[in-house]
């Protein structure tokens, strides 16, 4: 049986604005695709940035065996970017498994 894989480092950056709930909130949801990739992830960035004053922007980097997976949403709320973020690294990571 194998082992779940693994973000070993999730680093988080805020732009100034931006409050440290989001950057958790966006954390955890990145963190939870790494079921979904082919290979532990030692490395993730992940970025929280407003696009105009009135949407998000959630921008994540992984690190998969090597293979760097970049995905980036834009929604009016920070949970919804986040979301969608988590929604397109998932497609992403499976996309990389087959």
């Amino acid at each position: 049986m194998s082992t779940p894989h693994v973000i070993d480092n999730i680093q988080l950056d805020l732009a100034e604005g931006i409050p440290a709930e989001a950057g958790e909130y966006t954390r955890a949801k990145v963190d939870a695709v790494a079921k979904f990739a082919p290979a532990d992830v030692p490395f993730a960035t992940v970025r929280l940035t407003f696009d105009g004053p009135r949407l998000i922007v959630a921008h994540a980097r992984l690190d998969v065996g090597g293979t760097p997976v970049n995905a980036e949403a834009t929604a009016p709320t920070y949970q919804e970017a986040a979301d969608a973020l988590h929604d397109r690294l998932r497609h992403l990571l499976v996309e990389l498994h087959h």
